[in-house]
């Protein structure tokens, strides 16, 4: 399930039954998932197949001896970001660790799975990818060491000898950066005219640095026409192929991504599968036909790194879009701009987290004071409307017509409960999400809670048969100051179900909650406090007097 819908599901279940409460009680008498943008095609890439899956073994060159292989070596880079490790076998990536981010193991995360021959990332071939000869390159160096972040360098391959066209991949680094600036050079030596059909790809897969397995793994997304584009891995047959203007395509999960930026227009975004599955994303540049002597290059841009807006935004156009904040995104992504600012202002993220709730509160007293007034003037008038029931018990239309005047009279709407809540719940569902996709939530810690992103797990229990079983305590908390709000609001209905939602309310929060990240819990937690405080506040200040009585 994904950050919006759990988001979704909880603000709605409290409007739902909020809802149903009074207007069935009372009276007595999934949001459509957004279409997939029909702007993207599937279809075949020119010069690219549409295999079952891709078969990433080398292919026999027909006709040709075999070059003698050439030893692997290994490239290294280190910036104060990234450690990475190529080998000259493909020029591709053996790893790319994160050195600001670290796995459940404490080892840094790593963006690359074991690497299964030459077919790794950053991968480049012209043509068909099942038909690829592997090719083995001769870097410039064997190491880059960027100390200071304004520092930039680069590391040239270029291919030995194995076919008319050669390839020179240039690879330059910034010390403060993800990004990564590629340039393929297909020079042809052959003595007639040949066609590069050039494609640089990310994958097979995306993993982290302990399990070397698909951990929260997204599904492929690319951004064409100014849309979001996402391919089901599991229902891809062959190639799937998106034409248009194709800002980047990414392998991501909820706080990292591998993106392909191309740096000039006419390329189209590519997804693959490998024979175990994994997805393969790549960039296809437009054909070119170089004559004999001479070369055609292609630019690319690869950011591997945090999901962090303004790196992201840094690193090319519209990259920042890979962070998916919902429905209300002109909403979340303020609030995570605030989320960040307070967090320079406190230090600490579930301060941030607490001083972001407070501030939501204040903005929207007023909606709450009335909320609360709306519900208080419904009680006072239950007898009264219990009686018109009662009288009216046999004529349905004369019922709800005495009812309706009855609330009339007294000047009170029976949603007025309500629709201050759903004036919120955009607001809420912003800040749900802004919480959820922030990268900084990762490993921060508050208090007991080790890391905003995870459940908080005090510490772990035998239980019914489980083993180790995590006993959160922020979520049994949250519970408990639900069942208090739940016990201060107003009775407007049959005490019977009144008292059936004290109960039912907060244990359906507390299983709902209990395996949410504790950064999101900390946040629905301090709003409960407020809103407690607050009834509690307005009752003694005398702002809550039901106007009912005044009124016969």
């Amino acid at each position: 399930m994904s950050t919006e819908q759990r988001a979704l599901l909880a603000t709605v279940l409290v409007v739902l039954i909020f809802i149903g409460y009074q207007y069935i009680f009372l009276r007595h008498g999934e949001p459509p998932a957004p279409p997939k943008p029909a702007t993207s095609s599937q279809g075949a890439t020119p010069g690219v197949p549409q295999p079952a899956a891709v078969r990433l073994t080398p292919a026999p060159r027909r006709g040709k001896p075999a070059l003698p292989e050439a030893p692997e070596r290994e490239v290294v880079v280190d910036t104060d970001l990234v450690r990475a490790v190529f080998t000259t076998k493909g020029g591709t990536l053996k790893s790319w660790q994160l050195k600001r981010y670290t796995a459940a193991d404490g080892r840094a995360v790593d963006l690359v799975a074991p690497a299964a021959g030459p077919w790794g990332p950053l991968l480049a071939w012209s043509g068909r990818l099942e038909d690829a000869t592997p090719l083995d390159f001769e870097p410039d160096k064997r190491e880059l060491t960027l100390k200071s972040a304004a520092e930039t360098g680069t590391i040239t391959f270029s291919s030995r000898p194995g076919g008319p066209l050669r390839l020179v991949k240039r690879l330059t680094f910034k010390g403060d950066s993800y990004r990564v600036d590629v340039k393929l050079s297909w020079k042809n030596t052959g003595t007639r005219p040949a066609v590069v059909l050039s494609e640089l790809a990310w994958g097979p897969g995306f993993h982290d640095s302990v399990s070397k397995q698909p951990s929260g793994l997204l599904p492929p997304t690319s951004w064409v026409d100014g849309r979001r584009v996402t391919d089901e891995v599991e229902k891809l047959q062959g190639v799937a192929s998106h034409s248009g203007a194709v800002s980047w395509t990414a392998l991501h999960d909820l706080y990292f991504t591998a993106a392909l930026l191309p740096e000039a227009r006419g390329a189209a975004a590519t997804v693959r599968k490998d024979a175990s599955g994994q997805p393969l994303i790549a960039l296809a540049a437009p054909a070119q036909t170089v004559k004999p002597g001479q070369e055609a290059t292609q630019g690319f841009v690869l950011y591997a790194g945090p999901k962090e807006i303004d790196r992201l935004k840094a690193a090319g156009p519209d990259l920042d879009s890979i962070v998916d904040l919902g429905w209300f995104d002109f909403l979340a992504r303020p609030a995570l701009y605030l989320l960040r600012l307070l967090y320079q202002f406190s230090g600490n993220y579930g301060l941030a987290i607490i001083l972001i709730t407070v501030l939501q509160k204040v903005a929207f007293h007023p909606l709450t004071a009335k909320s609360l007034r709306s519900m208080q003037a419904m009680q006072a008038l239950q007898p009264k409307i219990a009686a018109v029931q009662e009288r009216f018990k046999n004529n349905p239309q004369k019922k709800q017509q005495e009812t309706m005047e009855l609330y009339k009279k007294h000047g009170v709407n029976p949603m007025g409960g309500c629709l201050p809540m759903l004036l919120q719940i955009p607001i809420f569902i912003a800040l749900y999400n802004a919480l959820a996709s922030s990268v900084e939530m990762r490993g921060a810690s508050f208090l007991w809670i080790k890391d905003l992103s995870q459940p908080d797990a005090l510490f772990t229990i035998d239980v019914w048969g489980l083993k180790n079983y995590p006993f959160n305590l922020l979520a049994l908390l949250m519970g408990a100051t639900q069942f208090v709000q739940q016990k201060m609001a107003p009775a407007t209905g049959d005490p019977r179900q009144a008292k059936m939602m004290l109960y039912v309310m907060p244990t359906v929060f507390t299983f709902m909650f209990w395996s949410f990240p504790s950064g999101l819990v900390l946040y629905w937690l301090v709003n409960n406090i407020l809103q407690i405080g607050q009834q509690y506040w307005l009752e003694k200040r005398g702002k809550l007097a039901p106007r009912v009585a005044a009124a016969d």
